[in-house]
C-alpha cells in the first residue's frame, strides 16, 4: 500500500529528477549511500525518505524546489543554497532532540523541513544563518 501521508507526488518527482540526471536507480543508490531497493520504495511512495537522503539528493544535483514543492519556479533559480538546507536540517534535528516523545518519523521530519523551506522562500531572512553564511549567499546572488 502506498504511503498516503508522504508529500503527494514526491516519489514521482524523485524519479523524474533521477531520469533528468540520466541516472539509474542503482547509480543513484550508490551516490546517495542507500540500497537500490530503497530508491524503488521512495519512488513508489511506499516509504518516506530521511532528511539525510534528501540532503544527499541536493548534493547530487536534484532540483529540491521541484522535488519537495512540485514546482520549479521559486525566488532562487539556483535551488536552495547548501547553507540554507544545512540550517533547516540542523533546526529539525534540534527540535527533535528536545522532543521527549522519542524520535520523529521520517514523514514528520520531511514535513517540518518543508515548512521551514517554505518559510525561507516566503521570507529569506527568517532563517538563522550565521554572518558568514549570509555573506556567502549575498556574494552568490
Amino acid at each position: 500500500m502506498d504511503n498516503e501521508t508522504l508529500v503527494e507526488g514526491f516519489g514521482e518527482r524523485m524519479r523524474a529528477e533521477r531520469v533528468r540526471l540520466l541516472m539509474t536507480q542503482e547509480s543513484l543508490a550508490v551516490r546517495a549511500g542507500v540500497k537500490q531497493q530503497t530508491i524503488y520504495q521512495y519512488e513508489k511512495g511506499r516509504t518516506s525518505p530521511t532528511l539525510q537522503f534528501v540532503y544527499a539528493l541536493q548534493g547530487i544535483g536534484f532540483n529540491l524546489q521541484f522535488l519537495l514543492f512540485g514546482r520549479e519556479s521559486v525566488p532562487n533559480p539556483d535551488n536552495f543554497p547548501p547553507e540554507v538546507f544545512k540550517v533547516v536540517v540542523e533546526m529539525v534535528e534540534a527540535i527533535e532532540g528536545k522532543f521527549s516523545g522519542g524520535s520523529f518519523s521520517n514523514e514528520t521530519r520531511l514535513r517540518m523541513m518543508l515548512i521551514l523551506l517554505g518559510q525561507y522562500v516566503a521570507e529569506p531572512s527568517s532563517l538563522p544563518l550565521s554572518d558568514t553564511q549570509s555573506l556567502e549567499l549575498l556574494v552568490r546572488s
